[in-house]
């Protein structure tokens, strides 16, 4: 019955989709980092979405994704290696598109700014992407989708992996409350510097390197318990603090260019 039980979790679970708490933890951290000239930007093209708020739209590409017009995104939420591979490159990228094709497709789509449909779904895709990126399981194993067909319980539920990691790690962790989401976006300004980078490789073999971590101490049904939670979740936060110090970069450099020139 215990693997019956694994089994249909397995199968309900959703594939590929970062959790909502931590889109909006990182498109809100990101948000805040930016320049008010950026941020008015932001506002002005989030004007022509029903949501308004920046941190709360950045779910939308993971609620689009199934309709007949954006199912070709589907495969825009993640990148797949090999096990026996030990660094990711663009050749791991399909023809039909990736993680880290559609970040850099997208953020061109920013510049010059020109409030649209166009380019509100190009900021949307962004910073859902970037967020997708630095949760590691997005930068997963092929042969079982990205930790989504890894059996375990979390705190006596099933689970796999990759919902671990997309969320409930964070739910665990209480960031549902607005203080632990400053908290955590407040101690991000002493790295800020130390993360402001743009390669969107480097971001991916960071998730690689995490992966290989993840899943040196997986056993089949394994019981994720406190001991594990507070093992990961300091990864887990620091890749939702680079992400939001990655994501204002981009936007910055799209949003404000004069700011940059200078």
């Amino acid at each position: 019955m215990r693997s019956l039980v694994l089994a249909l979790a397995l199968f309900c679970s959703p594939l590929f989709a970062f959790g909502e708490l931590g889109h909006q933890m990182v498109c809100s951290m990101a948000y805040q980092l930016l320049s008010p000239v950026s941020q008015q930007k932001v506002q002005q093209l989030m004007q022509l979405h029903e949501q308004k708020e920046f941190s709360q739209a950045c779910s939308w590409p993971d609620q689009v994704r199934s309709l007949p017009e954006y199912q070709h995104t589907k495969v825009w939420h993640y990148v797949n290696i090999q096990r026996t591979d030990t660094t990711l490159t663009m050749q791991h990228c399909p023809a039909e598109g990736c993680v880290l094709s559609a970040i850099e497709q997208q953020r061109l789509k920013l510049t010059p700014f020109a409030p649209s449909k166009a380019q509100l779904e190009a900021l949307l895709f962004v910073g859902h992407f970037i967020a997708d990126l630095h949760q590691p399981l997005h930068a997963g194993y092929a042969d079982d989708l990205g930790g989504n067909k890894t059996a375990v319980y979390f705190e006596g539920e099933p689970s796999n992996l990759h919902g671990v990691w997309d969320s409930r790690l964070l739910e665990a962790a209480s960031y549902q409350q607005e203080t632990k989401q400053q908290a955590l976006y407040q101690a991000l300004r002493a790295k800020q510097q130390e993360w402001q980078n743009v390669s969107v490789l480097d971001w991916a073999n960071e998730s690689v390197m995490l992966v290989k971590l993840i899943y040196q101490g997986y056993k089949p049904g394994m019981l994720i318990d406190k001991a594990y939670q507070q093992q990961h979740l300091p990864a887990l936060e620091q890749r939702l603090q680079q992400a939001a110090v990655r994501l204002a970069l981009i936007l910055e450099q799209s949003f404000n260019p004069a700011a940059n020139a200078g």
